[in-house]
């Protein structure tokens, strides 16, 4: 892995055209927090750069600094673009730009491979630990306070507070740098975790109406009426997969949303029963062992069973 982030590095350095950063369309705080992060780097060390992202960014990551500066598409050709955190480029929901490379940074397991320089690293807690060792590679002197926020906010967010992590010593070793340097961790999690609206509540009440245990699968489900009802926007849910998850008997917990769009959104969170990377990718998705998911086209009942066959189809392969 050093060699590869020195490769990387290096090709930062040398870099004197225009680069382009994007990530994937329904962005996470990992997405959020890495794009920011690096996008605020690499304009620091004198980069010509676009953060980009199809989706705007939820309310409750509205305080990451450097969001403000994110654009909602490309703008012209590029000599260098970095795709984050997304298995392959079709998840961002852009058509591919000009450019003569692309490389992407990623813990994600599946996906594809787009050159020489591609930094793909399943154990890392989150991509923003990979932007955190590119810097610290490159120059630590250059974290300042709010690429650190961002990063952290990568890092707190993906490991759903740290109870769920590739790498826990990687994902602790990372936060206990950051907060050694000055970080003020408990306003962060504050801002992500603790400003929901009375609507999300709202939501989430409807939606624990239709909480089922399958088995040993938990699922919820939030039709799109849902939100029309309540007044509330898909950027709401976040979280509420760890309902069915937490059901004592489930060792499988999925969050069937649907959206405006008509299409579902289904999160996948596992207790390390089942390879629900596999179960994603079978289904057009992708994801690590615990935490996956997938878009699918098809009425409620077709889509809930399709899911279900697909989990115990993995489970029954699993030790």
């Amino acid at each position: 892995m050093v060699e590869k982030i020195r490769k990387l590095v290096n090709l930062i350095k040398k870099e004197n055209g225009r680069i382009a950063l994007v990530t994937h369309m329904s962005p996470d705080g990992d997405a959020v927090g890495s794009l920011a992060g690096f996008y605020l780097f690499l304009k620091k060390v004198g980069k010509d750069v676009d953060a980009v992202l199809k989706d705007d960014v939820p309310y409750f990551l509205d305080f990451v600094p450097g969001i403000k500066e994110i654009k909602k598409d490309f703008d012209g050709k590029y000599d260098l673009i970095f795709l984050l955190d997304a298995s392959g480029f079709e998840r961002t929901g852009f058509e591919l730009p000009p450019a003569p490379l692309i490389t992407r940074i990623d813990h994600h397991i599946s996906g594809k491979a787009y050159s020489e320089y591609d930094l793909i690293i399943p154990e890392a807690p989150s991509v923003g630990s990979l932007i955190l060792k590119i810097i610290r590679e490159y120059d630590e002197k250059l974290l300042d306070q709010d690429i650190k926020i961002a990063l952290y906010t990568a890092l707190l967010t993906d490991t759903a507070s740290f109870r769920h992590a590739n790498s826990f010593r990687w994902a602790f070793e990372d936060a206990h740098y950051l907060v050694s340097n000055g970080l003020d961790v408990t306003h962060i999690a504050s801002m992500v975790f603790e400003r929901k609206h009375l609507k999300t509540y709202k939501l989430l009440e409807r939606a624990l109406s239709t909480l089922t245990l399958d088995g040993n699968i938990g699922y919820i489900v939030i039709r799109k009426s849902f939100f029309e009802e309540v007044g509330a926007n898909p950027e709401e849910i976040q979280g509420f997969v760890s309902y069915p998850l937490s059901i004592i008997d489930a060792d499988v917990g999925v969050r069937f949303s649907e959206h405006p769009e008509n299409f579902w959104r289904i999160s996948l969170r596992g207790k390390g029963k089942v390879n629900l990377a596999l179960v994603a990718e079978e289904l057009g998705g992708g994801g690590h062992f615990n935490a996956a998911g997938c878009r699918l086209m098809g009425r409620e009942h077709e889509v809930v069973q399709k899911v279900l066959d697909t989990i115990r189809k993995y489970m029954k392969k699993s030790p």
